[in-house]
């Protein structure tokens, strides 16, 4: 039987059941589990402690910060209701299903925690039903004993890939400038805010960093050379080099998915267009001409298309064309438009407009030709970028004041401040692949 019969069946049987029947079934053995459940469309986890295997002290404390950052990741996902129980390691099995049965869980994630050397970490996870009591998932994780958030997060990303059939967002990080040393420096964050990190000590402006698709490289504007120039830091490499220097503005840009190609906006002495470069930095063409000012692209997850911001129409608005400068159209909106970004799944476009007096975050999307607003009466929202799931928006708010980096879904809900900082924060941008 294909998989619509299958799905009919789901609608037909939650239907019956008024969302409370749970429906599980495995694929590819037991690579992909679809769970479906009657509250809010959220999976129901129980989250067991990870066992201590030789009860080291170390190892204990371990086990219940190992938890804690798994739990954060689950629930920041938006796929599951989690419940956790303290201590849950000193049941046995049995004990350990009827317990969560009697919670109402339809899953567990259960584990072990193993320090060798002082230094090395082996973490061991299982998922099973609590229906059927049948292991569906199991594997281990290795990696240094600093390293632990990062394998709770690839964790959390697997178990969301069996859920949906999709990664997950936990290992991906946010690079923003920060202006707390009185200059413009590039940051980096993962994104449930720890492990902040200064990437750049120049004491010059930088801006508008941008990640390479699936990379450690960012690309961004530095005035490094009293110009503002085209850089591309490869922060696992701690190396950069300069792209474009170009006398005049090399400005923000965009890779292609490929990675082959960029676009971005350089002046040459004259009114700023949009040109298309190798990822060396050379330019291959020219993409729009005429006396405008021409900028914020971004590519279409198929490469195919190009969004950007254009005053041609005498205040700055969002247009669309095609990646060898043809097929150019307007998108219809009503104010003063920046910095559009088109998500992952290609069907929306995130963009800034100034609407009321104050800019603010809004959505464009494309098969209803539709605009949809998600923030309102927070002071100023920009530069939104998208989650690589498609789920979330990164951007930046002067709601508390000052700017900062705030996250949240793309109905506008579970709004989040990602980090706390001094000075102000600019123009996220989030990372995809890594």
């Amino acid at each position: 039987m294909n998989l619509n019969f299958y799905k009919n069946v789901i609608r037909t049987l939650l239907t019956i059941f008024c969302f409370c029947f749970l429906f599980s079934v495995s694929y590819a053995e037991n690579d992909v589990y679809l769970s479906l459940s009657g509250t809010a469309n959220r999976a129901s986890i129980g989250l067991s402690e990870f066992v201590p295997v030789n009860g080291f002290f170390e190892e204990m404390n371990l086990s219940k910060d190992f938890k804690d950052t798994l739990e954060s990741d689950l629930i920041l996902s938006r796929h599951f209701n989690v419940a956790v129980a303290n201590s849950s390691y000193k049941f046995d099995l049995d004990s350990q299903f009827a317990y969560w049965m009697d919670k109402g869980v339809s899953v567990l994630v259960t584990g072990s925690i193993s320090i060798i050397e002082q230094t090395k970490l082996v973490v061991g996870v299982k998922l099973y039903d609590i229906e059927s009591q049948q292991l569906i998932w199991e594997d281990k994780y290795s990696g240094s004993v600093k390293s632990y958030r990062y394998l709770a997060h690839k964790i959390n990303d697997e178990i969301v890939r069996r859920f949906t059939g999709e990664e997950g967002i936990a290992c991906s990080k946010i690079a923003f400038i920060n202006n707390s040393t009185k200059f413009k420096e590039i940051y980096v964050v993962d994104y449930d805010g720890y492990n902040l990190r200064r990437l750049t000590k120049d004491n010059r402006l930088n801006v508008l960093p941008k990640w390479a698709p699936g990379s450690p490289q960012i690309i961004y504007t530095s005035y490094l050379y009293n110009n503002p120039d085209l850089f591309v830091l490869d922060i696992a490499k701690n190396k950069r080099k300069a792209l474009s220097t170009i006398q005049g503005l090399n400005s923000p840009t965009s890779f292609s998915p490929d990675k082959k190609v960029l676009v971005a906006t350089l002046s040459r002495g004259v009114y700023p267009n949009l040109y298309l470069l190798d990822n060396t930095g050379v330019v291959l063409r020219r993409l729009t001409e005429g006396k405008y000012i021409d900028t914020s692209p971004s590519f279409s997850p198929s490469g195919k298309e190009i969004v950007f911001i254009s005053d041609r129409a005498g205040y700055p608005q969002i247009y669309i064309m095609d990646v060898d400068g043809a097929n150019l159209r307007r998108l219809s909106t009503k104010g003063n438009c920046d910095s559009p970004t088109w998500s992952p799944k290609g069907d929306k476009i995130a963009f800034t407009m100034k609407y009321d007096g104050n800019f603010d975050i809004f959505l464009y999307d494309l098969p209803k030709q539709k605009i949809i607003r998600l923030t309102e009466n927070q002071k100023n929202n920009e530069n939104p970028t998208w989650s690589q799931d498609g789920r979330f928006i990164a951007f930046a708010s002067n709601r508390s004041g000052r700017s900062e980096i705030y996250i949240m879904g793309i109905d506008g809900t579970g709004v989040r401040k990602l980090v706390e900082t001094r000075g102000e924060s600019f123009t996220p941008s989030w990372s995809h692949g890594l």
